[in-house]
C-alpha cells in the first residue's frame, strides 16, 4: 500500500516515509460491483506437462425468487472485459471452458463473480484427453473468507516426485483478487516438520501466480505447505497431479483446526465400482502441537444405521504428518467391498484430509484418478432447523454419471429431495431416511427412477428431522475419474423473531453473527422465539450481546448456537478462543462442547437449556430462578500480550497468555460451567526461526534470529493449553505468529531536471542519493552514513541557461556535475521513531543538494531556489515493508522535474 499526498509547496515541509507492518495497513481495495463477491482461483484454459490440456467449467445458480444481476471478471484482467449477466430466479447458468466462452482467452487465473444477490457457484478444472476427462473441484471463496494480511493457512497434501514419469507433481497457486495485488510467502515442510523450501508470491495488481514445488523445494513425497499473507488479501491451494494420468486433486489453503475435532469424511471406499473401477481412500493427518494426539476412527458402513460402528485408535506424533494409504484397510482392517463414511474424534488439534482414488489394486496399470475430500464437523451437518441445501450442475448421460452420498448424524435423518432443471422448474420429488450414522450413496437415476435427469440439474435437500451430510461425485464414464463436491447451504434471510414449532426452525440476530437453531422435536408447541440486541457489561465481548425470549426456552432436545467470525469484532487468536456465555438469574455460565468449522469460519455450540445452573459440587452452584431474559454473548476468552508481537532481528520480546474464561470449543463434552477463572498450564513448541526462554512458563521471552531472508519474516509456533477442573477438562492448541523486522535500511533518491531554456539551450541534470540508517532497540533511528554522491548520467547533455524561465537560478556545471547529498537530521532534532507495538516505523528527514555554482537546499524539504519563494521537492509517502525496492514518485516537484524515492532493507552481516 502506498499513499502520495499532493499538498502545496512549502519550504517548511519535510520528507516523511512511513513503513507499516501488514496488520496496520489501511483497508484494501474491494471489487466495485456488488455486496456479494466470490473468488474462484484456478480457472484455466492452457496446456500442461505431458501433453495435458486443462480447461475450467463454471456453474452459477440463482436460488432466490427474483432475477439476479451478476458480473463475471477474470483476475488478472489481461485485456478482458467483465461480463454482466441477468440470471432468472431459480435458474442455473453453465459455462464449459469458461475462459474461452466468456472472453475467448487462454492462460490461468482466478474468476471473480459479484452479484446483488446470494448465488450458488460450482467450478471444475479438468484435463481433457481421448480417454475422457480428469478433473478437480475448484474452491469458491466468499469475500469474507479471503486470507487477510498476517493470516497463515495450510494445505496438507504436497507430493513431489523426483521422477516426472511416475508419482506426483504439485503446483502451488496464490490469487490476489484486490486491485493493489498482494504478497505472501509459501513454505513447504516435510512429514517431520523440517522446512525444505520457500517461495515468495507478490503482485502489485490483482492477479494469480502458480509455481511448481519442485522449483523451490525439490522432491518430497509427503509434505504440507503453509502460506503467510503479508500484503493484500489472498486465496490459494496446492494441486497434486498424477504424472502418469494427468489427473489432479486440489487442497485449499485453510486455517488449521485448533480444538477438539469431531468430523466425518463422507464417501470413503475400499471397493469395486462400475466400469471396472476400484476406489481406495487415503488420508493425511497433521498434528501442529508439540504433544502426541490420539485419534479415534469409526466406520459408518453402507446401510440404514450404524449404532455400533467398527472403531480403532491411532496416534499422530506432535509436529508431524501421518500419511495413511488405504484408510479402511490400514486403520480398521476392513475387507474389499467396504464403503461408507469415517468419523474421526481427536483429543486435541489435528488437521485431517482424505483423497479417494480409482486405482488398480494389483498395480499393473500405474497412476490414479482421485478426488479430494474435506471432513465435515458433525455440528455442521445439514439439520431440520436449516432452510436446506443444494447440489448444482448434476450430469447423468452417456458421458458422466452422478452419485449422491448421504451420511446421517447421531439421530439419523429424514429428508426430502427435489430435482430441478436449469430453469428452476421441478422435475421430480422423493423422500428418504437413514438411522443413526446410516450411510448410502445411490446414483441420481436410482433416486429418481421414473424421471429423465436433465443436464446441469439441481438437487435440493431439505431435512425434516435429524441431520445429514451430503456430497455428489461426478464420474467420467470413460476415464472413471470422480470429482467430489460438497453440498451448498441455501442462502436465505433468517429473521430475528419467528414462531417455531415442533418442526424446528431458526432465528438470527440482526447483525447476522448469531444464529439459534432449534431442531425438530425440541419444542412441543409453537413458540415465538426472539433475539434482541443488548448491552454487555463485559469488556471482552465480541460485538453485541443478545437477549433471548422466552426465558427459559422449553427445549426437549439440544439446540445449536452458531457464531460467525465475519461482520464484526473478531478474536485475535481465532474461534477456539471464544466462549459462549449465557447469563440468567442464576449467574453467568459458559457453554462447552462446541466445535470450530475452519472452512466456514463458524463456532457451533450445543445447548440443552437456556436457563443453566452450575454443576453440582461447584461453589457457585445456585438453584435456577425464573427471572429476566436469558442473555447470550460471545466473549474472547484468551488474551495474548502483546496482541501482535513484533521484534527486530536479534531483538527480544516477552509475551504470554492470560485465560479469562473456559473456551467453548476447548472441552470435549456438552454442558455448562460456571463463570470463574481457572488455572491452566501451557506447553510451547519451539519456533522455527528464533528461540524461546523455556517451554512451560505462561510468560516467555522470544529472541529473534540474527538474519532473515526478507525485510520482514514471520515465525509461527504453537502453544498447547490445558485446564482440568471438576466437571470438565480443556485441551487445545493455538498458533502464535511473531513478525520479525530487519534493523538496517537504505533510502535512495533520484532527481532528474529537464528544463528548456532560451536560445534553444537545455538545462538537464540527473543525480542520485543514498543513505543508510538502523532501527535500535530503543525504537530510535540511527543514521549510519552520509549519502553516496554519484556523477551525472553520461547520456545527459548539459546546456547553459543564462536566463531560465519560471525564475530558476542559473546553474553552470564545471566538468562533471557532482551532487553531494546527505540524509540529514530534521532541524537537528531526532530523525525518527519506531513503535514496534503499533507496527509503525516513521522516518522524518530532508535532503540537501549541493552542486556547481548553485546550492539547492531547504530546512524541511528539497527545494529549487527561485526568485520568489521555493518550490518544494518534498512529499509524504507511506510504503509497506513489502514494497521495498519500488520507486514512488513525488509529484510536488516542478513539472519538468522527476523526484522519486525507494527504500531497501539490508540483512545483518
Amino acid at each position: 500500500m502506498m499513499r502520495v499526498d499532493h499538498e502545496p509547496s512549502n519550504s517548511s515541509r519535510h520528507l516523511a516515509i512511513a513503513l507499516l507492518v501488514a496488520s496496520t495497513l489501511a483497508a484494501v481495495a474491494r471489487p466495485a460491483a456488488a455486496a456479494n463477491v466470490w473468488t474462484i482461483p484456478g480457472t484455466v484454459n492452457a496446456g500442461g506437462l505431458n501433453n495435458t490440456r486443462f480447461v475450467s467449467d463454471l456453474a452459477v445458480t440463482n436460488p432466490g425468487s427474483i432475477p439476479a444481476l451478476l458480473t463475471i471478471s477474470l483476475v488478472p484482467a489481461s485485456g478482458t472485459t467483465p461480463s454482466q449477466v441477468t440470471l432468472a430466479a431459480g435458474a442455473t447458468l453453465v459455462y464449459r471452458n469458461a475462459l474461452n466462452v466468456i472472453w475467448g482467452a487462454q492462460g490461468a487465473g482466478a474468476t471473480q463473480v459479484s452479484s446483488d444477490a446470494q448465488l450458488l457457484i460450482r467450478a471444475r478444472t479438468y484435463n481433457t484427453a481421448a480417454s475422457g476427462t480428469y478433473g478437480v473441484a475448484l474452491p469458491v471463496i466468499s469475500d469474507e473468507r479471503l486470507l487477510a494480511p498476517g493470516k497463515a493457512a495450510d494445505s496438507l497434501w504436497i507430493s513431489q516426485s523426483a521422477n516426472g514419469s511416475s508419482g506426483y507433481r504439485t503446483n502451488i497457486a496464490v490469487a490476489f483478487p484486490d486491485a493493489g495485488g498482494g504478497a505472501a510467502t509459501v513454505t513447504v515442510y516435510d512429514a517431520a516438520g523440517v522446512e525444505v523450501g520457500a517461495r515468495d508470491y507478490s503482485l502489485d495488481a490483482a492477479g494469480f501466480q502458480q509455481f511448481g514445488v519442485g522449483s523451490f523445494a525439490g522432491a518430497v513425497a509427503v509434505a504440507r505447505a503453509e502460506v503467510h499473507v503479508t500484503r493484500g488479501r489472498a486465496a490459494g491451494y496446492s494441486v497434486v497431479v498424477d504424472n502418469v494420468t494427468g489427473d489432479s486433486s486440489l487442497f485449499t489453503f485453510e486455517e488449521l483446526p485448533t480444538g477438539y475435532q469431531d468430523v466425518v469424511v463422507n464417501g470413503v471406499a475400499r471397493a469395486n465400482g462400475r466400469n471396472n473401477t476400484f476406489f481406495r481412500t487415503d488420508g493425511r493427518f497433521f498434528n501442529p502441537s508439540d504433544e502426541d494426539a490420539v485419534v479415534k476412527v469409526s466406520f459408518h458402513a453402507s446401510g440404514n444405521s450404524n449404532p455400533n460402528p467398527v472403531s480403532s485408535t491411532f496416534t499422530v506424533v506432535g509436529g508431524r504428518i501421518l500419511d495413511v494409504v488405504d484408510v479402511l484397510g490400514s486403520l480398521l482392517g476392513l475387507p474389499v467391498g467396504s464403503a461408507g463414511a469415517v468419523r474421526f474424534e481427536t483429543d486435541s488439534s489435528v488437521a485431517i484430509l482424505c483423497r479417494t482414488s480409482n486405482v488398480d489394486p494389483l498395480g499393473v496399470n500405474p497412476g490414479t484418478f482421485g478426488a479430494q475430500q474435506k471432513p465435515t464437523p458433525l455440528l455442521s451437518f445439514l439439520m431440520s432447523a436449516d432452510a436446506g441445501a443444494v447440489i448444482t450442475g448434476i450430469r447423468q448421460n452417456t458421458t458422466f454419471r452422478t452419485n449422491v452420498g448421504f451420511a446421517a448424524g447421531p439421530d439419523g435423518a429424514d429428508y426430502s429431495l427435489t430435482l430441478k432443471n436449469t430453469f428452476g422448474a421441478t422435475v421430480a420429488t422423493v423422500t428418504g431416511s437413514l438411522g443413526a450414522f446410516g450411510w448410502t450413496q445411490p446414483n441420481i437415476q436410482d433416486l429418481f427412477p421414473n424421471a429423465t435427469i436433465p443436464d446441469d440439474a439441481t438437487l435440493a435437500v431439505r431435512v425434516t428431522s435429524g441431520s445429514v451430510d451430503v456430497f455428489d461425485s461426478s464420474i467420467d464414464n470413460a476415464s472413471g475419474d470422480p470429482v467430489v463436491t460438497p453440498i451448498m447451504p441455501l442462502p436465505v434471510a433468517i429473521p430475528s423473531s419467528a414462531t417455531i414449532g415442533p418442526q424446528g426452525g431458526s432465528v438470527r440476530s440482526d447483525d447476522g453473527r448469531l444464529t439459534l437453531k432449534i431442531p425438530a422435536g425440541a419444542l412441543a408447541a409453537p413458540v415465538i422465539v426472539t433475539l434482541t440486541p443488548a448491552v454487555s457489561t463485559n469488556t471482552n465481548v465480541l460485538g453485541s450481546a443478545y437477549a433471548l425470549t422466552p426465558s427459559p426456552l422449553p427445549l426437549g432436545k439440544p439446540a445449536l448456537v452458531v457464531f460467525r467470525a465475519a461482520g464484526g469484532p473478531a478474536p485475535a487468536l481465532g474461534l477456539v478462543s471464544v466462549s459462549l456465555a449465557v447469563r440468567t438469574a442464576s449467574g453467568t455460565f459458559v457453554a462447552m462442547g462446541g466445535r470450530v468449522d475452519p472452512a466456514s469460519g463458524t463456532l457451533s455450540v450445543p445447548i440443552s437449556s437456556t436457563n443453566p445452573s452450575a454443576r453440582a459440587g461447584e461453589t457457585s452452584a445456585r438453584t435456577a430462578l425464573d427471572g429476566p431474559d436469558t442473555f447470550l454473548q460471545f466473549l474472547s476468552n484468551l488474551v495474548v500480550t502483546p496482541e501482535f508481537p513484533t521484534v527486530l532481528t536479534d531483538g527480544h520480546m516477552p509475551f504470554g497468555f492470560s485465560e479469562l474464561l473456559p473456551p467453548s470449543a476447548g472441552g470435549r463434552e456438552m454442558g455448562y460451567v460456571a463463570d470463574d477463572r481457572s488455572d491452566f498450564t501451557v506447553r510451547w513448541r519451539r519456533p522455527r526461526r528464533g528461540t524461546i526462554s523455556n517451554t512451560t512458563d505462561k510468560v516467555i521471552v522470544y529472541t529473534a534470529p540474527h538474519r532473515i531472508s526478507h525485510a520482514i519474516a514471520s515465525d509461527l509456533f504453537w502453544v498447547t493449553i490445558r485446564s482440568s477442573r471438576v466437571g470438565y477438562s480443556v485441551r487445545f492448541s493455538l498458533p502464535v505468529t511473531v513478525l520479525i523486522v530487519r534493523r538496517n535500511w537504505r533510502i535512495e533518491t533520484e532527481v532528474v531536471v529537464d528544463q528548456p531554456c532560451a536560445f534553444f539551450y537545455t538545462m538537464g541534470y540527473f543525480w542520485k542519493e543514498q543513505g543508510t540508517f538502523s532501527i535500535g532497540d530503543n525504537r530510535k533511528i540511527t543514521k549510519n552514513s552520509a549519502a553516496i554522491a554519484q556523477t551525472s548520467d553520461p547520456s545527459t547533455i548539459w546546456g547553459l541557461c543564462s536566463q531560465i524561465p519560471h525564475g530558476y537560478t542559473a546553474i553552470t556545471p564545471t566538468g562533471d556535475f557532482e551532487v553531494d547529498v546527505q540524509f540529514e537530521f530534521l532541524n537537528g532534532g531526532p530523525l525518527s521513531f519506531i513503535d514496534v507495538s503499533a507496527h509503525t516505523l516513521v522516518i522524518y528527514g530532508h535532503s540537501a543538494w549541493k552542486g556547481g555554482s548553485a546550492t539547492l537546499t531547504g530546512p524541511g524539504a528539497s527545494p529549487f531556489l527561485v526568485s520568489v519563494g521555493a518550490n518544494s521537492l518534498g512529499f509524504d509517502l507511506n510504503v509497506s515493508y513489502f514494497e521495498e525496492g519500488v520507486w514512488f514518485d513525488g509529484s510536488r516537484a516542478p513539472s519538468v522535474t522527476t523526484h522519486r524515492h525507494r527504500i531497501f532493507s539490508v540483512d545483518t552481516p
